[in-house]
């Protein structure tokens, strides 16, 4: 098995790394990214007139920069494999200023990615901790095909797409959170070499 952890002088090692790195960052984060992306594209649809009602709200559009963020932390892994093929060659090979550079702006966008998507995450589940804090204590809530519900549970109610909306927002996270170990640890192995 292949050792991230251990620092070689070698240029192919780091390329190596490079690569391996790369390649699991981007697919981890395109899975964990997918079901996210559907939300967001889904509720703007569902949306019938976002115009009339005042447009979208503060959190849908730190939503939105947190998933375009994403996107180009993806496409940033994939840029990883793209150093990797020019750290073989001699002719190409970048300085290391400039690959430091690079993983430093990867660093950054994933941080960036975990600020927004925690921020939206702790408004989300206290507003939905409130609505459960409003139904009376030992209460019981029925409302099967209630198109209108009556002014005592009126937003009172979890829903399912409240519980997609929190994995999503999860997936946000943990896809973040694999963007910067992978920088990290690429960043740990550059700043070992001569």
């Amino acid at each position: 098995m292949f050792n991230f952890l251990s620092p070689s002088s070698n240029p192919q090692h780091l390329a190596r790394s490079f690569l391996w790195l790369g390649r699991i960052g981007l697919i981890l984060q395109m899975i964990l990214g997918f079901i996210p992306l559907l939300v967001v594209v889904a509720y703007v649809l569902s949306q019938s007139a976002p115009r009339a009602t005042g447009g979208f709200s503060f959190g849908l559009w730190l939503a939105i920069a947190s998933l375009i963020i994403l996107i180009f932390s993806i496409y940033w892994c994939f840029r990883y494999t793209q150093i990797a093929k020019k750290l073989r060659k001699v002719e190409t090979r970048p300085s290391k200023s400039q690959v430091i550079r690079n993983l430093q702006l990867g660093l950054l966008a994933n941080i960036v990615i975990l600020i927004i998507t925690v921020i939206i995450a702790l408004v989300r589940v206290g507003e939905l901790t409130f609505k459960l804090l409003t139904i009376p204590q030992g209460a019981t809530v029925i409302a099967p095909n209630q198109i209108s519900p009556t002014l005592a549970t009126r937003g009172a109610l979890i829903t399912p797409s409240n519980m997609i909306a929190i994995q999503a927002m999860l997936n946000v996270i943990a896809a973040g959170l694999i963007g910067v170990i992978i920088a990290l640890l690429l960043i740990y192995q550059v700043g070992k070499q001569p």
